[in-house]
């Protein structure tokens, strides 16, 4: 004997209907919940700091021959979360007697402590392990394998931006990390 659900083609008709729209209605949410789960894979996710930062501080003010510490603050999106003013680094800016405005990092390419600038010996200078550094960011002693990493100016009027960009540590070249 037959059951009743093969005797009865309505029937048959509405189980493959109510099957059917369950089905859709289970597309219609996993189908954007994979979307959303998977989207960090094929997307850049981490967001800021690749566009110039602008400086608080105007071309003019910027001495001869004593470099300024500037603080580089941007926003970033890191995934679904947006950060508004971080702390990308630092530079220090430096300008030559006739020349243009130069910015170099204040990582040290040696092992990445922070440099500073000593004004009695007119130096850039590493606490950690006792490199120095030229004005122009040259390389005078210690063991930092190359001189201080140069970083794009853009001077637009008297407002400066840098574009800020971090360095593979250890190494003879400069090379970017990210």
């Amino acid at each position: 004997m037959a059951s009743s659900d093969e005797a009865d083609p309505h029937r048959r008709l509405l189980t493959i209907a109510a099957a059917g729209a369950a089905a859709g209605v289970g597309l219609a949410v996993a189908v954007p919940g994979a979307a959303m789960l998977l989207h960090p894979l094929h997307r850049k996710t981490v967001t800021g700091g690749e566009e110039p930062v602008r400086v608080p501080i105007a071309a003019p003010e910027v001495p001869a021959r004593r470099p300024v510490r500037v603080e580089l603050i941007a926003d970033r999106k890191d995934g679904w979360i947006h950060f508004e003013r971080v702390k990308l680094g630092a530079a220090f800016l430096i300008r030559d007697a006739a020349g243009p405005i130069r910015a170099f990092s204040a990582v040290c390419p040696h092992l990445g402590c922070t440099v500073e600038w000593d004004p009695r010996a007119e130096r850039f200078e590493c606490p950690c392990h006792q490199s120095g550094f030229g004005p122009d960011g040259r390389c005078l002693y210690g063991p930092a394998p190359r001189g201080l990493d140069e970083l794009d100016v853009i001077a637009t009027g008297e407002e400066l931006r840098i574009r800020y960009r971090r360095f593979r540590t250890g190494s003879r070249l400069k090379e970017p990390i990210g």
